[in-house]
């Protein structure tokens, strides 16, 4: 790569804005989006390993991998520890920092780079508010150049683009299932799967719902047979002393685009003190999307509650006494959430949430 001083380098870095700036308004499933702008920015920041993960927004948790390079140990590593019991907390609070990118290791980050002979990190998270969408993280040798102010500025130029693709791709994501008609084909789909994690962290046993589920929430770059970084991030916390107990709850999308709840609960100790993790898989039908779509619009609670009652067919007379407000309140609920989202009507309002095409079809 030229020095970031020439004009052979300023050249590229125009290149590589227009690149990513095509990509995050090309209207791409999450998948797709952080696989072009990954290739793109690379060509311009190279280095030894580089990923571009979804994040849960409401946890930090990796959703999903786009990336290459690390060792298999120490992806794993970072995996099922360093990031879920550090890491995580560390990302939220750079997105809500305002700061976007970080060129510091924390102490468990630069240890784990040391024992793969890395020495360099960079890392962004793409937020939308103070929701973080996704997070890059490229890896260097330590005897490689550092990664320097250009770097940084050209990954704060992006940041706003990007995190507003995100976030649109993952209405691409859930409009694509949401316009699904319920066959009985997609009922079988929708059967939840269960998988056990043993204690070295091999799935020892599955049903056959599972086996297509965990095919379908692969990572980009990991065999569909071993837990996804999804499965891993909710058990690590699971597992780790003072964690979170209890059963973990984490909402992620597959690569097909249909979402997923993740349930896990970690057994008690066998007479070796050896515990497993259950986890189950629920499918989302077209219902369960409702409330990540209003969200992802910024509906109101009340906007909210009401749009999701209309999409199950509930009578405005109905809604109105769940909620206990009046009729009259809740016509106004949905005209709002309406024009939240850009349509005019009750009618148009679930057509353009559920049953839209123009979405997935850009999409493809």
């Amino acid at each position: 790569m030229p020095e970031t001083t020439s004009p052979e380098y300023a050249a590229a870095e125009r290149e590589a804005y227009r690149g990513v700036r095509r990509a995050c308004d090309a209207g791409l499933d999450s998948m797709t989006l952080r696989t072009e702008v990954r290739r793109r920015i690379a060509r311009l920041i190279p280095s030894e390993a580089s990923y571009f993960n979804s994040l849960d927004p409401h946890t930090g948790l990796l959703a999903d991998l786009v990336g290459e390079g690390a060792p298999a140990e120490v992806e794993r590593r970072f995996l099922e520890f360093v990031y879920p019991l550090a890491e995580a907390d560390r990302t939220i609070d750079l997105a809500r920092s305002g700061r976007v990118v970080t060129t510091e290791s924390s102490e468990e980050m630069a240890g784990l780079m040391r024992d793969a002979g890395l020495g360099r990190e960079l890392r962004a998270v793409f937020a939308v508010g103070d929701e973080p969408c996704g997070m890059w993280v490229a890896l260097r040798e330590e005897s490689s150049r550092a990664f320097g102010e250009h770097d940084v500025a050209f990954f704060h130029r992006i940041a706003p683009h990007v995190g507003r693709a995100l976030k649109r791709a993952t209405l691409v994501d859930a409009a694509r299932v949401a316009s699904l008609e319920i066959d009985d084909r997609e009922r079988r789909e929708l059967a939840p799967g269960v998988i056990v994690i043993d204690d070295r962290w091999r799935i020892a046993e599955w049903t056959a719902a599972a086996e297509s589920q965990l095919a379908d929430l692969a990572d980009a770059s990991t065999a569909t047979s071993a837990p996804t970084s999804a499965i891993v991030d909710l058990v690590a916390r699971q597992r780790a002393p003072g964690g979170a107990g209890g059963v973990g709850l984490l909402s992620v999308p597959g690569r097909s685009g249909r979402w997923y709840t993740l349930r896990a609960a970690t057994t008690e100790p066998d007479e070796f003190g050896r515990s497993s993790t259950v986890v189950i898989i629920t499918p989302a039908g077209r219902r369960d999307v409702a409330p990540r779509l209003t969200r992802r619009y910024g509906l109101s609670r009340r906007e909210r509650e009401a749009v999701s009652l209309a999409v199950r067919g509930v009578a405005v007379e109905d809604i109105a006494a769940r909620l206990g407000i009046s009729p009259l309140a809740v016509q106004g609920h949905l005209h709002r959430a309406a024009a939240k989202i850009g349509v005019r009507g009750r009618r148009a309002l679930l057509a353009k949430l559920f049953l839209d095409s123009d979405v997935p079809r850009r999409a493809d």
